[in-house]
Parts: structure tokens; C-alpha cells; sequence
């Protein structure tokens, strides 16, 4: 069997298209029509392909998909995605040969970070991506606020592209500042009327407009179901709160329209205020679901913490206080060095072993700090490390808590 690793011509993709939907069925047929042609990130040296035999068999796909970190700044994000084989030449490692393949793409374009979605997390696994956690909620709708609280000065209507686009994605990233989320895909200008991410779930239904001005303060991307709304998508403005009241008896409305039960669910940062706010105007009772069906996987750990190095000396230099110490993170796969050393609350990283505490770290743990799923002291009794109070003191505040989400209209 004669195997041969490349990317695909553009005369070969509707013949790409098609083994993509002999992998995966006909059910995704129009994603991947749309993945392909419809989506402004999508390139030819993107694609790695296995051709056994002279025949196109198995896929995948590493989208550009940057990242913001703490809402401050950018991460450069390898998505894995399409990751499919033909029925017929599955079990020959394929796609374990794309994977591999792939990585060595992502370290080629500078991709720190990579992602994908998958409900086979140990296949992936052994290649170095690791479980990370994904926030949902769900509620049914008890009363249904009227029209009379919506609060004064705030009004909500629909969407309306030509005239909203520009004030959407300056609120988009306002919103991912303020909240300090890490994750949120970098959106290019472009990428907001593309046909794959709207397919996805990029499409704004509801903008919360603050009557005085005639700015848009609030968004949502509500998708109408059997039993109510989904969420795939929502933002507000910090500086208009009254902003989230008025979304959220708008959507409350529309859940129980037509006899509805009233079931809004969605996905979410942990502990963000939009479904709390939700919950409380509508008398109902707020559940949450952790899933780990996101997976990442730290391609260059030197970089993610370079790119977090200027949040740690601001962290530093806010407290007022000189701070010194050094941690050298080991990550067992793939195996990788590189140390923090605070010295007068300037921050250096290198690949020095010369260092206070090492830290022998799995991918998992390292994600779970590096992008505010666990509190250092929840980490350092995951990882079993014995450190300081001065120590525990300096890793928490350079890697302070913080929410994440990545939302379902930038998958691949």
C-alpha cells in the first residue's frame, strides 16, 4: 500500500467533499460544503490529505483560528477539525499519520495552542491533546417578565447586518476585554458574514440598543427549538448592565411564544452573569453542565507563556509590591521546558533548569492553569506540588482565575 501525505489541489476538492461525507455521512454534507467554499479562513495548505494507491481516503483539516488570552491578548490556535477516514481503509493508522502530520504544520506556522472537539478523547490523548472543561445552562422559563420591566432607556430588536456588523464586533471585543476571557476566536472582519461560521451558529437574532445614544450595547444569537430558545452566542457591553435585563426578557418572551415550554439553554463562560440574570427575572431555577468534549493541546509551551508575559508584570506591578521567584514547568507530552523567573516583577521566560521550584506538569494540568479553569491552590493540590505561601502567593497572580469559552459559530 503506497501512502502519500499532502495537501489537496484546488481542482481536488469537490473530490475532498466527498470523502468527507463518505467518512461522516450525508447529515454534515452542507457544513463541509461550506467549510470548504464559504469560509475566508479556509486555505489549500490547511488541508492534509492521505492518498493510498492514487486514491484521496482520509482528512484533516487544521483551521486558523487565533485566540484571545485573558481578553487581552492574542494566541496563535491550531483548530483540528474533519478528522475522517473512508469505512474501508479505517484501522491502517491514516489519520493518526495526518495527525502527526499536522502537528508538524502547526509548529511550522507558530500555532502555540491547538483544538478540537471529539467524543473519542483517549485517540487523541495519546498524541498530547488533553480534556478541557466547557460550560452550558439550561432553565425553563416560570413567569414571563412583561413588557413594562424591560428597563427605562433600553430597547431590543432584530438584527440587521448592513447597519449593525461594525458596532457588533467592536462589542464582541469589548465584551471578551472586560470579562478577561481567554479562548474567543480572533474574528477577521470577513470571517462575521461568512456561510460556515453562520451555519454554526454566527447568526445574531436579538441587539439590546441603549435608546438615549442609539448604541448597541448587547447581543444574542438565539436559534428557536421545540421547547424554546438556544443560545450559541451572547455579549453586553459592562459599561450598559441594564443591557442583560433587557435581553433577557426579550429571549424570555420569545421562549414561551406560541405555547412554548420555555426552555432557553446555551453555552457559557462559568459563571458568567447573562444566565443568572435570566434565571432571576424569570423565576426559574439555573442548571449548569460541564462537558469535556474540547480537547487541547500546548504545541509550543515557551510561547503561550511569552504571550502571557506582559499580563504578569501588569498583575506584578499593580499590587505595589517588589515580587521575586521562579517556576520551571516540565510538560510530560510533548515534552517540553520553560521557566518564569520574577525578578523585581519583571518577567523573564527561557528554558533555564536553574530555577526555585520545578513542576512536572501533564497537558491538562498546565491548560488548567494557564487558562483560568483552576485556582492555583486547586492546581497545586491537583498536581500534588509542594509549594510556599510567597510561592503560592506569586502563582496566583500569575495565573489568576478567569473564565474561557469558545463559541459554536468559530468550530471547524
Amino acid at each position: 500500500m503506497a501512502v502519500i501525505v499532502r495537501n489537496p489541489t484546488q481542482e481536488e476538492l469537490p473530490t475532498v467533499w466527498e470523502v468527507l461525507c463518505g467518512a461522516f455521512g450525508e447529515r454534515p454534507r452542507e457544513r463541509f460544503r461550506r467549510q470548504i467554499w464559504e469560509d475566508s479562513t479556509f486555505a489549500l495548505e490547511q488541508i492534509r490529505i492521505a492518498e493510498v494507491d492514487g486514491k484521496i481516503v482520509s482528512h484533516v483539516w487544521v483551521a486558523e483560528r487565533p485566540i484571545f488570552y485573558r481578553g487581552q491578548t492574542v494566541l496563535p490556535m491550531g483548530g483540528i477539525g474533519g478528522v475522517g477516514t473512508l469505512p474501508e481503509f479505517r484501522g491502517q493508522g491514516l489519520a493518526t499519520l495526518l495527525l502527526e502530520d499536522a502537528i508538524t504544520y502547526m509548529n511550522r506556522k507558530g500555532h502555540a495552542i491547538s483544538m478540537l472537539f471529539t467524543g473519542i478523547n483517549p485517540f487523541y490523548a495519546r498524541l498530547g491533546w488533553a480534556d478541557f472543561p466547557e460550560w452550558r445552562f439550561k432553565l425553563t422559563v416560570r413567569r414571563i417578565p412583561p413588557f413594562e420591566e424591560m428597563p427605562s432607556g433600553y430597547f431590543v430588536r432584530p438584527y440587521e447586518p448592513d447597519q449593525d456588523l461594525p458596532a457588533m464586533q467592536t462589542l464582541y471585543r469589548k465584551h471578551i476585554a472586560a470579562l478577561h476571557l481567554s479562548l474567543p476566536h480572533v474574528r477577521p472582519d470577513a470571517f462575521w458574514r461568512d456561510g460556515h461560521p453562520q451555519l454554526l451558529g454566527l447568526q445574531v437574532s436579538h441587539v439590546v440598543v441603549a435608546g438615549m445614544t442609539g448604541e448597541l450595547v448587547g447581543y444574542a444569537c438565539a436559534f428557536p427549538t421545540e421547547n424554546g430558545l438556544r443560545l450559541s452566542e451572547f455579549a453586553f457591553d459592562p459599561a450598559h448592565p441594564f443591557a442583560l435585563e433587557a435581553l433577557a426578557i426579550a429571549l424570555a418572551q420569545e421562549a414561551k411564544a406560541a405555547g412554548k415550554e420555555g426552555v432557553i439553554s446555551g453555552i457559557t463562560s462559568w459563571l458568567h452573569p447573562f444566565p443568572q440574570k435570566l434565571a432571576t427575572l424569570t423565576d426559574a431555577t439555573l442548571h449548569h453542565e460541564v462537558s469535556e468534549g474540547m480537547m487541547l493541546r500546548v504545541n509550543d509551551l515557551r510561547r503561550c507563556l511569552e504571550t502571557a508575559q506582559p499580563l504578569m508584570e501588569a498583575t506584578l506591578q499593580a499590587t505595589g509590591v517588589s515580587w521575586g521567584g521562579s517556576f520551571c514547568f516540565r510538560l510530560t507530552q510533548p515534552e517540553q521546558v520553560a521557566t518564569i523567573k520574577v525578578e523585581g516583577n519583571t518577567v523573564s521566560i527561557s528554558e533555564s533548569d536553574e530555577v526555585e521550584v520545578s513542576l512536572t506538569v501533564t497537558p491538562r494540568q498546565f491548560c488548567l492553569l494557564f487558562f483560568g479553569a483552576a485556582s492555583a491552590t486547586m492546581w497545586r493540590d491537583l498536581v500534588g506540588a509542594n509549594l510556599s505561601g510567597d510561592q503560592m502567593a506569586l502563582l496566583s497572580l500569575l495565573f489568576p482565575p478567569h473564565p474561557s469559552v469558545y463559541f459554536s459559530g468559530d468550530h471547524f
